[in-house]
């Protein structure tokens, strides 16, 4: 009974997030654009003029290898400033995604962390509890636009009736589809709501070592390769964690666990779907896909990575859903946002101002326009702007029909989902385990590993050790 409460709740938090869902209704943000009536004072303090106090922002800055990205940003400071001349940016390449928590804590530590930083959904417990989030709740209800966020993202970083982070947008798993190699090789591609064993079957057809190609590749190390697999978890029927009489409680000593992790001990041993070299992270699966070495690849990037990347034409890939384990079985896939956090160690004037330049562009006009040009770099490089398939408004609100009329401006130059892959689990998006996702991936990433490594491996061992320590570890010390 606890477990099917903890699917329905799940279910239900997620309903929204999908593309093609209807927006969900949004509620008042108390305080918001409110003015005293006529003749009455104001119980709010007189503001300062944001314009005359120096303020310095570090700023997250993209790689050198996104040209885009890049131009993108120097464009929004460009324009900031010339709304605030008293800001001054310096610039920082420091990523979230490279170190986590743990290399955000030396960063703050020796105050060297960026005035903000992205981080994404499954930090939302972690980044507050230890105190590397600044409460933005202040600004958000001074913030003209703050009911029109898209709520399922908005509230996840919503505790207490605190707000810790802004969301820009999210993603849904999903698998890419080397169209191109199943045409050579006369291999007919897969229907949408497939199975697992119509997925290995596939593999197989494509399956090339003696060219170096693999039929299917999924991450076999760091946190992605746990992430990549509590994918196949879900559709199992095992959800990780379980909430009753308000302890939380690790699920996954489970014979749905097994059940997964006996396919994926399949794909390395009696399929051998999977590349030679099996021990990759998502970079090098990326590099494997835009190589065509590749047939199957379980990846949210994948669009981008084949197209962009690859330099493929976009009739020679396609993206799936993820299968589901049998027919009439929900497909259910992880699904995740991106967030800006603000740094709490820097001061209250410089955490709005920081503030003010993550929403600058957020519901504006501006916002389209600077999208546009990205559209249009994109363009003049000859490659395809992929947008997120969920942003940080509502799809179907005014302002995201007016994203979507600036997109219908360049017609095979930003790339449309196909209906039927949207439809085919618009209900059947999942979210990550809500205590300590990263810490569970990183077990399950142990016994992946151990699993490919070794043919008789025992998986059902493993996982019940690893849901022993997961417990004492991490959800005993929830308080």
């Amino acid at each position: 009974m606890v477990k099917r409460n903890f699917i329905k709740m799940a279910l239900a938090a997620c309903l929204s997030l999908i593309l093609v869902l209807t927006g969900c209704s949004t509620e008042e943000t108390p305080g918001a654009n409110q003015s005293p009536e006529p003749g009455t004072a104001s119980d709010k303090p007189v503001e300062t003029d944001k314009t005359q106090q120096k303020i310095t922002l570090t700023i997250p800055y993209p790689k050198p290898d996104k040209e885009a990205e890049r131009k993108a940003a120097d464009d929004k400071m460009k324009r900031f400033k010339e709304k605030y001349p008293n800001v001054e940016f310096k610039t920082s390449d420091w990523l979230y995604s490279e170190g986590g928590a743990a290399t955000l804590a030396v960063k703050m530590a020796a105050n060297e962390a960026p005035s903000y930083y992205n981080t994404y959904a499954t930090e939302a417990k972690v980044l507050t509890e230890k105190g590397y989030a600044a409460d933005i709740t202040e600004f958000m209800n001074k913030y003209e636009y703050a009911d029109q966020f898209n709520r399922s993202l908005f509230d996840i970083f919503k505790i207490d009736d605190k707000v810790y982070a802004v969301p820009t947008d999210g993603y849904v798993m999903s698998i890419g589809v080397n169209a191109k190699l199943f045409k050579e090789k006369n291999v007919p591609l897969p229907p949408l709501d497939w199975t697992w064993n119509e997925l290995l079957e596939a593999a197989k057809k494509v399956n090339d070592p003696a060219k170096g190609i693999a039929g299917f590749a999924v991450a076999a190390k760091t946190n992605a390769a746990g992430w990549n697999f509590t994918n196949f978890l879900y559709q199992s029927g095992e959800f990780v964690e379980a909430v009753q009489d308000g302890k939380a409680t690790a699920t996954f000593n489970s014979e749905a666990a097994a059940t997964a992790m006996k396919f994926y001990r399949n794909l390395r041993w009696d399929a051998n779907v999977l590349p030679g070299d099996w021990n990759l992270a998502n970079p090098d699966l990326s590099a494997l896909y835009k190589q065509g070495r590749l047939g199957i690849i379980l990846h949210a990037g994948s669009l981008n990575t084949a197209i962009n990347d690859g330099g493929m034409s976009p009739d020679d890939v396609r993206i799936y859903p993820l299968p589901s384990i049998e027919k009439g079985k929900p497909n259910y896939a992880i699904t995740g946002g991106n967030y800006f956090v603000i740094n709490p160690k820097i001061s209250k004037e410089e955490q709005e101002m920081a503030f003010n330049y993550i929403v600058f562009d957020f519901f504006q006009d501006s916002g389209i326009a600077a999208e546009e040009k990205t559209v249009q770099e994109r363009q003049a490089n000859n490659q395809m702007h992929i947008p997120s398939s969920i942003m940080y408004y509502e799809q179907n609100s005014e302002y995201g029909q007016k994203v979507q009329a600036m997109y219908d401006k360049y017609p095979g130059v930003v790339y449309k989902y196909d209906p039927a892959f949207l439809s085919s689990f618009s209900t059947n998006a999942m979210p990550e385990p809500p205590f300590y996702a990263q810490d569970f991936y990183a077990e399950m990433t142990n016994i992946i590993q151990e699993v490919f490594t070794d043919k008789n491996a025992d998986y059902r061992k493993l996982l019940a050790d690893a849901q022993q320590k997961f417990q004492a570890d991490f959800l005993d010390k929830i308080e």
